[in-house]
């Protein structure tokens, strides 16, 4: 099993860069990587509608503070 320990979206020079960090887990609990991470540029028009919405949503949660 694959689990997300965490996830940020950067905008770079190439577009909206994903950073993900994630564990594989084995059918015992057993972790068999830690910490691993992996770097992906988002060029799916419907990952980006989801990134454009998560930043809208983090924009009205700082205009409402």
């Amino acid at each position: 099993m694959v689990a997300i320990t965490s996830m940020g979206i950067l905008t770079t020079a190439e577009g909206k860069r994903l950073s993900i960090t994630y564990s594989v887990i084995d059918d015992t609990g057993k972790i068999i990587k830690e910490n691993q991470r992996i770097n992906r540029v988002a060029i799916d028009e419907n990952a980006l509608g989801h990134i454009d919405a998560l930043e809208n949503f983090a924009v009205n949660i700082i205009g409402g503070e």
